[in-house]
C-alpha cells in the first residue's frame, strides 16, 4: 500500500507537459543555432581568407549544423519520448493497482454483502430456532405433566396439583380406580385393544366426575379422582356411586359391547391424611379391599383395612424369596373312588411355611401370588414337583394313580403355557393320560375365547381338565358342552348343604346328573361326615376326598399312607 503510495505520487510530479517539452526543444535549437553561426564563422575567416574555401567550408559547415542539429533534435525527442514511456509505464501500472484496488474492493463488498445475508439468514434461523425451542419446551412440559395415550394428567401432576389442592379446600377425597379384571383383557386381547379401552375408559370417567374434581392416569388401568367441589363427606360416596353406575352401560369396542367394571377405594382428607401421600396409600388400601370384595365395589378407607394391607404386604415380600429359600412344600390330598373302594388319584396342593410368618394359610397368600403374578413361576413349580412325585409312585408299584394340579387365569394366559405343560410331562416321563388340571369356573366365564383352544390342545394330548369349585358364582352349564371338560368337582359349599333340606342340597343331586350324563367323572370335594359320603353313594358320584379320609398331607406321608392302604386292600381281596 506504501509502495503504491508513492507510485501516485512520483506521477504526480512528473506529470509530462506538451508545450513545456516543445519549447524546450526550439530554446535548445535557437541557442545552438545562435552560437553556432558567429562562432563558426569567425573560425573560417582565422582559418582561410580564401573565398573559395571559405565557400566550400560553409557548405560542409551548414551540413555539419544540419547533422548536428538533427542529432540534437533525435537526441532531445528520444529523451522526451522515453520519459512519456516511462509515465506511461508508470501510468500503467497505476491503473492496474487502482483496477485491482477497484477488484479488491468489489470483492470485499460482495464478500460484505454475502455475510450481512449469511448474518441475516442465521438471525432468521436463530428466531425460527427460539420458536422451536419454545413449542418443544411447552410440547415437553405437556408430556411431562400428561398421560400420552389418554391425554389426561399424570402422576407427577397428580404429586404436584395435589398438594395445592388440599390447602385450597378443607374438605378432599382422593379415589383410587383400578379397571376389574383388565389384566385379563390385555392378556386375551392384546395390549393394542386394551389401550384403546383405557382411552375410552379415560373419556366416560371424565364426563362422569364433571366440576366436581380432577381425574388423573395413575399407572396402568389405575387412575386417580381429586375431589374438591364438594359441600359435605356425602357427596364423596354420591360421587364415587355415580361413577359406579356410570359404568352400568357398556362400552362400545370393535362393533362390540363390552361391560366394564371399576373398584374404587376412598380417603378422605383431613380424616384418613393430612398430605397427599397419605392420602394416596389410605385409597390404594381401601381399592385392594374393593376388589377382593368382588367386582363394581367402593371401600372407603377406615384403620382395620391399613392392618389388612400391612398383613397382605408383609406376606407379598416374604413370598417373593420362599421359592429360592425352599419354604414351599406340595402337599397331596387323595381321590377316593367310590366304586373301587380305594384311592385313584391325588390332588396337588402348595403348602407354605415361613420362619417369621410361620404356616401361611393357602387362602392368604395364594391371591397374593396371583396379584403379583409369582403365581406363575410357584404354578410351573408345583406342575414339575407333582408329576416327579406321581412318577415315583408309578415306579412304585401305584402305576393306576392320577395326579391333579390347580391352574390360575394368569398361568393359562400364557402363550407358552401348553408347551411348558408338554415339556413338564416329558422330563418327568410321565404318561399324559395321568394327569389332570384343575381350573376354576371364572376361567371359563372371563376368557373362554381364549382358554377354550389351550384346553382343546392339552385334551388332544390325553390330559384331563377338571372344572373345579362347580356352580359356584356362575352359570356356566352353557360351556360344559363345548368345552373338553373331563371331571365336575362339586365345591365344598354344596357338600356341607347335603341333608340339611336346604334348595343348596338338590342341586348337588342335579350336578352329579348332569355330569354323567355328559359323561364325565364326579368328584365331591370337602367331604367330611359320614353322613354325606351316604348320601354321595346314594346319588352316584364317582370320587371323594376331605378330611373324613384324608387331609393333604406330605409327600412322605402320603406316600405312607398309600403304601398301607394297599396293604389293607390286598388283604380285603
Amino acid at each position: 500500500m506504501l509502495q503504491r503510495n508513492k507510485h501516485k505520487n512520483s506521477i504526480s510530479k512528473q506529470t509530462f507537459n506538451p508545450v513545456r517539452g516543445s519549447l524546450k526543444i526550439a530554446v535548445i535549437y535557437f541557442i545552438v543555432g545562435c552560437l553556432w553561426i558567429p562562432l563558426t564563422d569567425k573560425a573560417v575567416s582565422t582559418f582561410t581568407q580564401d573565398p573559395e574555401w571559405i565557400r566550400l567550408i560553409n557548405i560542409i559547415k551548414g551540413w555539419f549544423f544540419i547533422l548536428i542539429t538533427a542529432l540534437l533534435i533525435f537526441a532531445l525527442i528520444l529523451g522526451t519520448l522515453k520519459r512519456i514511456k516511462r509515465i506511461e509505464k508508470k501510468l500503467d501500472l497505476a491503473y492496474r493497482d487502482r483496477v485491482s484496488a477497484h477488484e479488491n474492493l468489489e470483492a470485499a463488498y460482495e464478500e460484505i454483502t454475502a455475510t450481512e445475508e449469511e448474518l441475516r439468514q442465521q438471525y432468521d434461523q436463530l428466531i425460527e430456532n427460539q420458536e422451536k425451542l419454545a413449542m418443544n419446551e411447552e410440547r415437553m412440559h405437556y408430556l411431562a405433566y400428561h398421560d400420552l395415550l389418554t391425554g389426561l394428567p399424570n402422576k407427577l401432576a397428580f404429586y404436584e396439583n395435589g398438594p395445592h389442592i388440599l390447602e385450597l379446600n378443607n374438605i378432599a377425597a382422593l379415589m383410587f380406580i383400578d379397571i376389574d379384571y383388565f389384566k385379563y383383557v390385555n392378556d386375551t386381547m392384546g395390549h393394542e385393544f386394551g389401550d384403546r379401552l383405557i382411552v375410552k375408559v379415560s373419556e366416560r370417567l371424565v364426563s362422569l366426575v364433571g366440576s366436581s374434581g380432577e381425574v388423573y392416569r395413575f399407572a396402568g388401568d389405575e387412575f386417580i379422582v381429586l375431589l374438591y367441589s364438594i359441600e359435605n363427606s356425602q357427596c364423596i360416596t354420591s360421587v364415587a356411586s355415580h361413577i359406579i353406575a356410570g359404568f352400568k352401560d357398556a362400552i362400545e369396542m370393535d362393533d362390540s359391547l363390552l361391560h366394564v367394571s371399576l373398584s374404587i377405594g376412598i380417603s378422605a382428607h383431613p380424616e384418613h391424611g393430612s398430605n397427599i401421600m397419605e392420602l394416596l396409600k389410605c385409597a390404594d388400601i381401601a381399592m385392594y379391599k374393593a376388589k377382593d370384595a368382588g367386582k363394581g365395589q367402593i371401600i372407603v378407607f377406615d384403620q382395620p383395612l391399613n392392618d389388612t394391607f400391612t398383613e397382605r404386604m408383609n406376606i407379598e415380600k416374604q413370598l417373593y424369596n420362599a421359592l429360592e429359600k425352599n419354604e414351599l412344600e406340595v402337599f397331596y390330598q387323595p381321590q377316593i373312588d367310590l366304586t373301587q373302594n380305594r384311592v385313584t388319584g391325588l390332588e396337588a396342593l402348595m403348602r407354605w411355611n415361613n420362619p417369621i410368618l410361620g404356616m401361611v394359610p393357602p387362602d392368604k397368600f395364594i391371591k397374593i401370588a396371583e396379584d403379583s403374578h409369582l403365581i406363575i413361576p410357584l404354578g410351573a413349580w408345583v406342575l414339575r414337583t407333582a408329576c416327579a412325585f406321581l412318577k415315583s409312585l408309578h415306579e412304585q408299584g401305584l402305576s393306576h394313580l392320577t395326579m391333579s394340579v390347580n391352574i390360575s387365569m394368569l398361568q393359562l394366559l400364557q402363550s407358552d403355557f401348553n408347551e411348558l405343560v408338554l415339556d413338564t410331562l416329558q422330563a418327568s416321563g410321565l404318561d399324559p393320560e395321568y394327569l389332570e388340571l384343575e381350573i376354576t369356573e371364572s376361567v371359563l366365564v372371563e376368557s373362554y375365547e381364549y382358554v377354550s383352544s389351550k384346553l382343546t390342545e392339552l385334551r388332544a394330548h390325553n390330559i384331563k381338565i377338571a372344572l373345579d369349585d362347580f356352580g359356584t358364582g356362575y352359570s356356566s352349564l352353557s360351556y360344559l358342552t363345548h368345552m373338553p371338560i373331563s371331571t365336575l368337582k362339586i365345591d365344598k359349599s354344596f357338600i356341607d348343604s347335603i341333608r340339611t333340606g336346604t334348595h343348596q342340597a338338590v342341586l348337588v343331586e342335579q350336578i352329579i346328573m348332569i355330569g354323567k350324563r355328559m359323561n364325565m367323572c364326579v368328584i365331591a370335594e370337602g367331604v367330611e361326615r359320614t353322613v354325606q359320603l351316604d348320601y354321595l353313594q346314594e346319588q352316584g358320584c364317582d370320587k371323594i376326598q376331605g378330611y373324613l379320609f384324608s387331609k393333604p398331607q406330605s409327600a412322605q406321608s402320603v406316600k405312607e399312607l398309600l403304601t398301607e392302604w394297599e396293604k389293607v386292600s390286598s388283604l380285603n381281596e
